[in-house]
């Protein structure tokens, strides 16, 4: 009977420090049908199918797996950890130029009572805004990379083609995610949550930083972020990115709207973590609008966004973009969507996807 007391006692205590920590697997499978037109510079502005599962295109969300950890330690702290790894459904391929952790790599300490700090990879204020401005966030078929950036859509000074390509985002976020960096997030305080990050400049990767404040109360949230890389020793490269959003939920439809501004123009060097001063575009200017409307099953989701780039060789050029998409919930975990969206302006016979229907697709989370 001792021996069997004994056998519980320890059972009972393994037990308990097991529910002391959590750790979740979570992810998300999502793969697309998409018909897309490029402009005319590109490809010769011929139409292509393809089958996206990268969150490109109009997909809903780029496809992941991750491991979110949580312990408690006691006295209201708490250790926290994620590791989120990209993939692409349609190859099977990893993302974020083959990271094993590309899109989250982090650890940290939560209290209560002071807030909370980690260190890793991780999303940069701009981008994390975007839950506030861009309909449907993470969950819509107008997400923001594609509702309010260019992918991959280059121009030249003089509007040339075949001139210098990259990602010139509408909404100049300096990328969605920042290496080594430390961020600390406030507690709530009436509504007002604050936060703010240092990326170390390690090599030849200059440093970033920036803050964001933001209020959630009722049917209103609202708030802004500023960011800005410095210059490293014998390069050009710096910028500076302010955004500011707000939406507002109505019952029937909730209301989007946000505004960008972005001086020393700069992006983010693909996979990599890099940053370079552009060679084209030296400020630019951009506003969104949208709206989310539910309708029972389906979820109707709309956005337009314009944006001006001034050019370094002198003048400017622009480009807006309307979307809608439209999801159907066949479960709290699947959805099945379509959406189409289509640029216009200056730069839309520049634009890799000048317009894009999504035919069909599917996203499953778990």
């Amino acid at each position: 009977m001792k021996k069997s007391g004994f056998a519980l006692a320890l059972l009972g205590a393994v037990a308990g420090a097991a529910s002391a920590q959590s750790v979740t697997l979570y992810g998300i499978v999502d793969a697309s049908i998409n018909y897309q037109t490029p402009g005319d510079n590109v490809n010769g502005g011929e139409s292509v199918w393809q089958l996206s599962g990268d969150g490109s295109q109009q997909s809903t969300a780029g496809s992941r797996w991750g491991i979110r950890i949580a312990e408690d330690l006691g006295g209201g702290l708490t250790a926290t950890a994620v590791l989120e790894s990209g993939f692409n459904s349609d190859t099977g391929t990893s993302g974020q130029s083959g990271r094993l952790f590309g899109r989250q790599s982090y650890v940290g300490i939560r209290s209560s009572a002071l807030g909370e700090i980690r260190m890793g990879r991780q999303q940069t204020m701009s981008y994390e805004m975007m839950t506030i401005i861009d309909p449907g966030s993470n969950a819509s078929a107008t997400t923001i990379r594609e509702a309010i950036s260019i992918q991959r859509a280059g121009f030249g000074v003089a509007g040339a083609p075949g001139a210098t390509r990259d990602t010139y985002q509408m909404f100049g976020t300096y990328g969605d995610r920042r290496d080594n960096a430390v961020h600390y997030y406030t507690p709530s305080f009436g509504g007002f949550e604050a936060a703010l990050y240092v990326a170390a400049g390690e090599g030849s990767i200059p440093r970033t930083n920036g803050g964001k404040l933001v209020f959630k109360g009722g049917q209103l949230q609202a708030g802004f972020s500023y960011e800005q890389a410095e210059k490293v020793d014998g390069s050009s490269a710096g910028g500076k990115s302010l955004t500011v959003g707000a939406s507002y939920d109505l019952g029937v439809a909730k209301l989007h709207a946000g505004y960008n501004e972005v001086r020393d123009f700069g992006f983010v060097n693909g996979g990599t973590n890099g940053f370079a001063l552009s060679p084209l575009v030296e400020d630019s200017d951009a506003y969104t609008i949208g709206a989310t409307v539910p309708l029972g099953k389906v979820t109707v989701l709309a956005n337009y966004t314009a944006a001006t780039f001034d050019l370094r060789g002198g003048g400017d050029r622009d480009l807006s973009k309307v979307a809608v998409a439209a999801q159907y919930g066949l479960s709290k975990r699947t959805l099945a969507y379509a959406s189409y969206e289509r640029k216009s302006g200056d730069l839309s016979d520049f634009a890799t996807d000048k317009s894009n229907v999504t035919v069909f697709g599917v996203r499953h989370a778990f």
